[in-house]
């Protein structure tokens, strides 16, 4: 949550792990076999069985939106109990020692990871055979095998898994027609990874107006290219004119935003962040945008109410602040935070008390 502008700019505009690449293996293609180092829990997948429905996972112990999508993996594993089996295998992991640390991972996880669990070889095979051949490059991402040991769908875990499934343990799943979305999908992620690219290297080279042009036209070609790149244009028109910069932010939280918690508080905290981008920060524009977010997420989220209490304090609600943070943390630590953002909330409550 925590990032600065060029890295904000970099998750807006979909360069860390969006775009498809050209791809080999597709809806109606033969499953690839299964090639895996260990397998750490559960029952391994060897091969694909005539009749039998099976979930392929991909993920990783550094990706925190894996983290996330287990439990829900977990919770369709056990819906679907002796009608479908769930494989997650680990991919791209950093270090030679990356089985002791997928082990470890296993074994914290404990019950929330109640499905089989493996490890890809050193040679990166299932990567290289599901996941690069399919033109996926981002993680977590899942495989739903048919009954005939064919490629039924692929996508996030989080998304249509489930309603998928049902369709798939039916025989009511339509594979053509999904094809010809994915096609057509593919194709549209293509044309936006050029123009994230194009973005990209104009924003490295600090051509700020030229970028601003480039998507300008792309939000007048398409309208609806607007929600997915606004918080990426307000970080390219803060370099152009921070003051229309916020004014833009203020606008595309109500008018873009207004239910959307995690696009509001990346908003907010852009706008107060310390040492960020702007020179000269519209600390009430921030507060405005950090109140929207934690209205959408009904003043439940550690991180929202963190930028909130920032908020609060930077516009001199000292008092309140200390309030705000106090429940951040306080929700930080029964949902587990990671301890280096609890010890960044901590210091920011004990600023708050010292008035600094």
């Amino acid at each position: 949550m925590r990032l600065y502008a060029m890295l904000v700019m970099a998750l807006s505009f979909g360069l860390l792990g969006s775009g498809t690449a050209q791809a080999q293996l597709g809806p109606g293609d033969k499953a690839p076999p299964i090639v895996t180092a260990k397998w750490f829990k559960g029952t391994p997948v060897t091969e694909f069985e005539n009749g039998k429905v099976y979930v392929v996972e991909f993920w990783a112990t550094w990706c925190g939106p894996c983290r996330v999508s287990i439990p829900h993996l977990t919770e369709l594993a056990h819906q679907y109990r002796g009608k479908v089996a769930f494989a997650g295998i680990s991919v791209w992991e950093r270090d030679d020692a990356y089985l002791d640390k997928v082990d470890a991972f296993v074994k914290e996880m404990g019950d929330k990871m109640d499905y089989s669990v493996a490890a890809d070889d050193k040679a990166g095979t299932m990567a290289q055979t599901w996941m690069t051949a399919a033109g996926e490059r981002g993680i977590p991402s899942a495989f739903i095998v048919d009954q005939h040991g064919k490629i039924a769908w692929i996508g996030h875990p989080m998304s249509d898994l489930g309603p998928t499934l049902d369709k798939v343990l039916a025989g009511t799943w339509d594979v053509a027609a999904y094809q010809k979305k994915r096609t057509r999908e593919q194709a549209e992620e293509a044309a936006q990874q050029r123009l994230n690219t194009q973005l990209s290297t104009l924003m490295q080279q600090k051509k700020y107006r030229e970028a601003l042009k480039v998507l300008d036209a792309e939000i007048a070609r398409d309208k609806a290219k607007e929600e997915l790149y606004a918080t990426g244009r307000f970080a390219i028109l803060a370099y152009v004119d921070e003051a229309r910069a916020q004014t833009y932010a203020a606008d595309i939280a109500r008018r873009l935003y207004a239910k959307d918690p995690a696009r509001l508080n990346q908003l907010a905290w852009m706008v107060i962040m310390p040492n960020g981008q702007l020179k000269k920060p519209n600390y009430k524009i921030g507060l405005q945008i950090a109140q929207l977010a934690a209205t959408a997420s009904k003043n439940n989220d550690p991180d929202v109410l963190d930028t909130l209490a920032l908020a609060q304090y930077r516009n001199g609600q000292k008092a309140v602040a200390i309030k705000t943070q106090t429940r951040a943390l306080a929700l930080a630590r029964k949902r587990g935070t990671p301890a280096q953002s609890l010890t960044e909330m901590e210091q920011r409550l004990k600023q708050f008390r010292s008035g600094k």
